[in-house]
This record gives C-alpha cells, structure tokens and sequence, in this order.
C-alpha cells in the first residue's frame, strides 16, 4: 500500500485525524512537545501556516505542523526566529510512527516543506533537544543541509537552533 502526503495551509485542518494526531504527538515525547490537550491541538493546528499528514491507506503515520512569522504562536522557541528573521517557515513539530521510521518518510516530508517554503523565499527553521540528546533528529537536521544559528537551555531541557535555506540545497 503505497503512503500519500495531505498538505493544509492557512490554519485549515482534516477534523478525522486531529485525534490521531494528537496521540503520535504524545508518543513522541520528548522528541517534540507535549500537548495540554486534544483542543491544544486543534488550536496550534488552527493557527499553522502549513501542516501536513502521510497516511499509508486510512491510517495517519506521520505529520508536520510549521509556522510562518507573525503568527500568534506561544512557543519560546518559535520566539527565538521571529526576533531573529523577517520571513521564515518554523517546523514546530515533525513526528513519524515508530513503526514507519527510517524509511525516508520525514525526507519526504521535509522536501515538500521546503517545496512550500521555496514559493516564498522562505528560510527553513528548526530546534532540536540537545539535553535530553535527540541524536537522530540532530544527524538528520544535518544530513537535510540544516546549520546549528544558536542554543538555548530551559529549566527541563536544551535546545539548539537551526536553519536552512532550501533555495541554496
């Protein structure tokens, strides 16, 4: 069964999947952020720029949720780049079924965020945790063509700030 990528711009979202979206994004914790809520996820799906589900048949295995400046997101680390950039895209959360990963899922994922990044001459931004250490995502970020701009350490965990520019790949 092949996968197939569903992409929502402008806050728009699939109401049948927020569910499931949720829960993925619970069990990758602390990989990306926890959520209060399933209406917490339906507000930060509310406000995105771009997000995107990878289904294989009915069943969600992946999704994205990403940000463009001047949106009204509450995240410390989606602050750091609009204080830092005029324009950009923030990938706030990206998360693969356990089952589903490392088969070039999230390569494809982020090819086609930056396809969407690109009609804007957007840069690509991330964080990944440093402390507690996200190894893969920081391999991966980098084998993407993602460049560390700055760190930051909270009470619970560190981060590190990256971005690209896909016009430049």
């Amino acid at each position: 069964m092949d996968e197939s990528l569903s992409v929502f711009t402008d806050g728009n979202y699939d109401e049948d999947y927020v569910s499931a979206i949720y829960s993925l994004n619970q069990d990758n914790v602390p990989e990306v952020g926890s959520l209060d809520s399933l209406e917490q996820q339906k507000r930060l799906l509310s406000i995105s720029s771009y997000h995107s589900i990878l289904l294989k048949g009915d069943l969600l295995i992946g999704f994205s949720i990403c940000f463009r400046e001047a949106r009204p997101y509450w995240s410390e680390n989606y602050k750091y780049f609009e204080k830092r950039l005029d324009h950009f895209l923030y990938v706030d959360r990206i998360a693969i079924h356990n089952e589903h990963r490392r088969m070039g899922h999230a390569e494809k994922m982020y090819e086609d965020i930056f396809n969407f990044a690109l009609k804007d001459g957007l840069v690509v931004t991330a964080e990944v945790n440093t402390k507690p250490i996200n190894q893969g995502s920081l391999n991966f970020h980098e084998y993407m063509g993602f460049k560390e701009v700055g760190e930051r350490s909270f009470d619970d965990h560190d981060v590190a700030y990256f971005e690209v520019n896909p016009s430049e790949k």
